[in-house]
């Protein structure tokens, strides 16, 4: 049975790699430890992505995706020791805040750590502030994985692995909330216990009845991997929900919550409707190192990533709400992981990673998908894509033709995100406002080989 699925899951690979964009480089020299990247989508169609660069000095690094560009790369802060982790989020006035640690690892004496400690920088329209200290390391402590979170109300948390910290312990899951006057002090949710316990790899994601959902990993001596799913205001909130697994990650739209998280060598995925977070169900068998990643998109789908076990193919797969479809492939090379992604406000699909072969310094990889699934024509095949043209943003009326350079028919249909008929469109103005807000596609020109254009409709 085994071999079975493997198989079905290889073929699927080999026949879906058109669906995903040529990929292009978007950095060299990135750092070998705690680079990142980081994948953030901020509004529209713009997405930024985080990371750090290494050659003579370590250099956060940025850089923005908008009207089907990538601006140059942006220096945020220069390391006098170490850059690590990058983390990013947009907070509640949809301004980008982005965190780092600063430091060295193993930890030195105490009288070489003045500077050290997680700090954070905001974007305004003049630019990017200055880094500001979040958090000191003066004792003998040091964060991992520092990642970022919104709460039911908007407010920012952050969450990181610290190991030590001043208590008797391993790994252990800290926290603090943003507030008008800066960072509340760090507090411990999930205390380690040396030399049996380490609890690491924290998840944000907005609250229902309370500010935040987190999710995390809790590891015993010898082998028991856990994954607690727990509700959070200041402290943990009522009785957790339990997985056997590791390295959690969290998402969440208006109405879906997300988990995913590795157990051995597999990907598993759970949802919660609003009922409670159902049995886990398996996404894919033959994981490599590292975590996965796990976004939402416009539409409310969940989306994944990770690499292979022989760390050269990075593969994806989404759930629509009738379960994990059956894994992509984004892209194939020697040496690579860490993969991100992410979906911007029409429901483009990015993707980014790091990939690190032999004689390479390491280089930011991206990718997009062309096209959403399940667009297929009354023959059941998936009509050409556009790609070189970005979605059309509508409220209200649909003015044909979509874009210059784009030849239109008389025979122009607009269809929904299954692939149903909804409406036959007219040169010029096309009323659409009675449609339900959401991606669209529009088939053009179907006497010369059809193509389709998407559309997204706003209220």
């Amino acid at each position: 049975m085994k071999t079975a699925v493997t198989l079905l899951i290889f073929l699927d690979i080999t026949l879906s790699v058109g669906q995903w964009s040529q990929p292009v480089t978007l950095a060299e020299s990135i750092a070998p430890f705690g680079a990142g990247p980081e994948l953030v989508p901020l509004s529209g169609d713009t997405i930024w992505v985080f990371w750090v660069h290494e050659d003579m000095t370590p250099r956060l690094m940025a850089r923005r995706f908008a009207a089907n560009n990538w601006d140059e790369p942006e220096t945020l802060a220069i390391g006098l020791n170490g850059l690590y982790w990058p983390a990013g989020i947009v907070n509640d006035s949809n301004r980008l805040l982005v965190a780092f640690y600063e430091g060295s690892y193993p930890v030195e004496q105490t009288t070489f750590q003045d500077s050290w400690g997680i700090y954070t920088m905001k974007r305004t329209e003049a630019g990017w502030t200055q880094p500001n200290l979040a958090h000191n390391m003066l004792m003998t402590a040091f964060p991992y994985e520092i990642r970022l979170g919104r709460d039911r109300n908007g407010g920012i948390g952050m969450v990181w692995d610290e190991n030590a910290g001043g208590m008797n312990s391993m790994d252990s899951v800290m926290f603090s909330r943003k507030t008008s006057s800066g960072w509340t002090p760090r507090r411990c949710l999930a205390p380690g216990r040396y030399p049996d316990v380490n609890c690491s790899h924290a998840s944000l994601i907005p609250g229902d009845s309370t500010n935040f959902i987190i999710s995390f990993w809790n590891w015993t001596y010898p082998n028991t991997n856990l994954v607690e799913v727990w509700d959070l205001n200041d402290s943990l909130m009522y009785e957790a929900q339990v997985f056997a697994g590791e390295q959690p990650v969290l998402s969440r739209s208006d109405d879906s919550r997300f988990l995913i998280f590795r157990r051995k060598d597999s990907l598993f995925g759970s949802v919660n409707w609003g009922m409670g977070w159902m049995t886990e169900e398996l996404i894919a068998s033959g994981l490599g190192w590292g975590t996965p990643g796990l976004c939402s998109d416009a539409m409310g789908w969940a989306w994944t990533c990770w690499p292979d076990s022989f760390q050269q193919v990075v593969l994806t797969s989404y759930n629509s709400g009738m379960g994990w479809s059956y894994p992509e492939t984004v892209a194939r090379f020697s040496s690579l992981g860490e993969p991100r992604i992410a979906s911007d406000d029409s429901g483009v699909i990015y993707c980014v990673w790091l990939d690190h072969a032999a004689g390479n310094p390491g280089r930011l990889r991206h990718a997009y998908r062309l096209a959403r699934p399940g667009i297929m024509d009354e023959y059941g095949q998936t009509p050409k894509s556009y790609p070189e043209h970005r979605p059309t943003i509508v409220r209200g009326i649909l003015k044909m033709p979509l874009a210059s350079g784009i030849k239109h028919s008389a025979s122009s249909v607009l269809f929904d995100i299954s692939g149903r008929k909804i409406l036959d469109l007219q040169p010029g103005p096309n009323d659409v406002s009675r449609l339900a807000h959401g991606v669209y596609f529009v088939r053009l020109v179907p006497e010369a080989g059809w193509t389709t254009v998407k559309v997204v409709i706003q209220k």
